[in-house]
């Protein structure tokens, strides 16, 4: 039995559903809402059904420091959150590190962009692990 990973409770997991994540015209988003503050320390998405072709994952973060616009920026690229299909099957969970130290506060919108897959019926549920601090 594989050893289970350190999960301090000082780590949220932030999740939404994504109806539309194998659209293969691409550029399907879906937002969550930061409920603490803190550090993003790996971040991804589990497939709800076969995903049969690539299919890419970008996680962006957006403060509203505006009240008539948003603004985000992007963390996670599309080029780091690409998964061919090999290992894309019902129920796998494909993840991303962040490649700097990325910090939220509560409020901001993270939000989840995803292009390629095979097919529009393809669903999937994004998360985020955040580190309190």
């Amino acid at each position: 039995m594989p050893l289970r990973e350190n999960d301090p409770v000082s780590d949220v997991t932030l999740t939404v559903f994504v109806p539309l994540a194998g659209t293969p015209a691409g550029g399907v988003k879906a937002y969550v809402p930061a409920s603490v503050d803190g550090r993003v320390i790996e971040a991804g998405w589990m497939a709800n059904s076969l995903v049969t072709s690539t299919l890419t994952f970008a996680l962006a973060i957006g403060n509203q420091s505006s009240s008539t616009a948003s603004s985000y920026s992007q963390v996670i690229t599309s080029t780091l959150g690409s998964f061919s299909s090999t290992n894309t099957f019902e129920g796998a969970v494909c993840s991303v590190i962040p490649p700097s130290p990325v910090y939220v506060t509560q409020g901001d919108a993270l939000q989840f962009t995803f292009s390629g897959g095979q097919s529009s019926t393809v669903g999937a549920t994004a998360y985020a692990k955040i580190r309190r601090g």
